[in-house]
């Protein structure tokens, strides 16, 4: 059995390691070398990291590996905690660096055999005071949302249409980061999904005058989008 958890730009790994590193947006900083895996080599959208944050990684990672049964992405500072070395209840726990290098961050197989028969890992959820949908319009461009809500239901899949108004307009808990750990299969079908749409609503969506945040636009949408198709 083959584990890969993808991270991006991340410089130190055991040499067991499963987790694989890969320095995202490469083809946007061609001067740096930072010795690990590239998300332009082969089929690649590195060219957009700007826009696609971590998205570049886990498209190179669908797009170029092969014989992999479990797959998951997770950032250079934020990983999953399956030993309880974070704080309960809280969905996010900080570490000094002096302490991360005493964290555990295997997965244990107990974990990779309930994945092997469907589960799907993901972080623990933030609640917020209203629904997704307002939240987003707060913080970002809310008719970009709708545009993303038009085309799934161009899509005509009423499992999927019924799943986004569910998760934007009468859910007030969003799972953050794009992280994940699921089989492949799984992985496979999310991204055959994820990805048709975000390249439709780039042809729709003009974000040429947005400053450097809200140019992180489709990293942004894709969160809100793995809870509707989870």
């Amino acid at each position: 059995m083959k584990i890969l958890v993808c991270c991006h730009k991340l410089d130190i790994w055991a040499s067991d390691s499963p987790y694989v590193p890969i320095h995202v947006g490469k083809e946007l900083h061609p001067e740096l070398d930072l010795k690990i895996q590239e998300d332009n080599a082969g089929d690649s959208i590195s060219n957009k990291n700007d826009s696609y944050c971590e998205l570049t990684g886990m498209y190179w990672a669908w797009k170029n590996l092969k014989n992999v049964d479990v797959i998951g992405l997770c950032h250079y500072r934020r990983y999953f905690d399956f030993h309880k070395q974070c704080k309960w209840p809280y969905p996010i726990t900080s570490f000094t660096t002096s302490q991360f290098k005493l964290l555990d961050f295997s997965i244990p197989q107990s974990v990779v055999d309930r994945i092997l028969k469907g589960g799907i890992v993901v972080p623990r959820s933030v609640i917020y005071p209203i629904p997704l949908f307002y939240d987003y319009a707060s913080c970002h461009i809310g008719s970009d949302m709708r545009i993303i809500q038009q085309i799934i239901e161009e899509k005509g899949d009423a499992k999927f249409i019924n799943a986004f108004e569910d998760v934007m307009f009468r859910n007030n808990k969003l799972i953050h980061y794009n992280m994940f750990i699921m089989k492949w299969d799984d992985f496979n079908n999310y991204c055959n999904w994820l990805f048709p749409i975000l390249k439709e609503a780039e042809k729709r969506i003009d974000i040429s005058h947005y400053n450097v945040i809200q140019k992180r636009i489709w990293g942004y949408m894709a969160e809100r989008l793995m809870n509707v198709w989870l």
